[in-house]
């Protein structure tokens, strides 16, 4: 075996190198396979095959069958992810070129991957709320719901009502406005299971979807447009995020009785 270098790096610079080890990991595991599956021509694929054993990234655990080693398993994983990522970017390239992504915690900007199938709502001129009639209509309909939200919607009141799980995570102004404008029965009605946290993006996690809008490059809260995925996977990542948020923040009680 070769001294090993760095190994996606490696792997990337070739075309043949890539594509036949993707397809090794994935299950083909004879050179007539490979040959058949037209990921280069006969040599570059008989000489991928010889790059990938001699840097470590397959071998033959029987006669004339490859498969990834331990290296190998790992480098078509982030290959893979990367390839999702993209796809997730290339899908609508201008919401990410114009949404500021460093609002996210950097270990769920390195998961952006997760978020693959998703789809940007966008308003348009002859429907400026579409993106916004389009959130309350998802939160119409689900029995269990988490939001982390920098501005109040009055959805979460009729969820609560309905009798719906509610999770809800408030930025501190919002407390201070709600607090303001709402009287004491409706106060106490809004308030079941509420924390305070500092953020810049709003999120929701329903049954079956996620709805993310992050906020544009100044920092302004963007209500025309909402990502939406609808995955399992998508659904987990927005989960995930959610309870580490929940985690740190603070009660709202505790709030309350600090801010007087």
């Amino acid at each position: 075996m070769e001294d090993c270098g760095p190994f996606v790096e490696y792997v990337l610079r070739s075309g043949a190198r890539t594509n036949v080890l993707m397809a090794v990991s994935e299950g083909a595991n004879s050179t007539q396979t490979l040959l058949d599956s037209d990921l280069a021509s006969e040599s570059a694929v008989y000489n991928a095959l010889t790059e990938l054993q001699d840097q470590g990234l397959i071998h033959e655990p029987c006669s004339k069958r490859w498969a990834p080693t331990g290296a190998g398993a790992v480098v078509a994983g982030l290959i893979e992810r990367q390839r999702e990522t993209e796809s997730v970017l290339g899908a609508d390239p201008e919401y990410w070129q114009n949404h500021d992504v460093t609002a996210l915690p950097p270990a769920f900007r390195t998961r952006l991957a997760d978020l693959a199938g998703g789809v940007v709502v966008r308003a348009t001129d002859t429907q400026p709320s579409r993106a916004i009639r389009e959130t309350e209509r998802r939160l119409a309909e689900p029995d269990s719901v988490a939001v982390l939200a920098p501005i109040y919607n009055e959805r979460f009141d009729a969820a609560a009502q309905d009798g719906d799980s509610l999770e809800l995570i408030l930025d501190a102004g919002v407390i201070d406005d709600l607090r303001e404008g709402a009287d004491e029965d409706e106060s106490e009605a809004d308030i079941d299971e509420v924390r305070v946290a500092e953020f810049s993006f709003a999120m929701t996690v329903t049954d079956d979807c996620l709805m993310l809008s992050l906020p544009t490059l100044d920092g302004s809260y963007d209500p025309s447009t909402e990502f939406i995925a609808e995955s399992e996977r998508a659904r987990r990542w927005g989960r995930q995020l959610f309870d580490c948020y929940w985690e740190d923040a603070q009660a709202l009680e505790a709030y309350l009785t600090e801010s007087g």
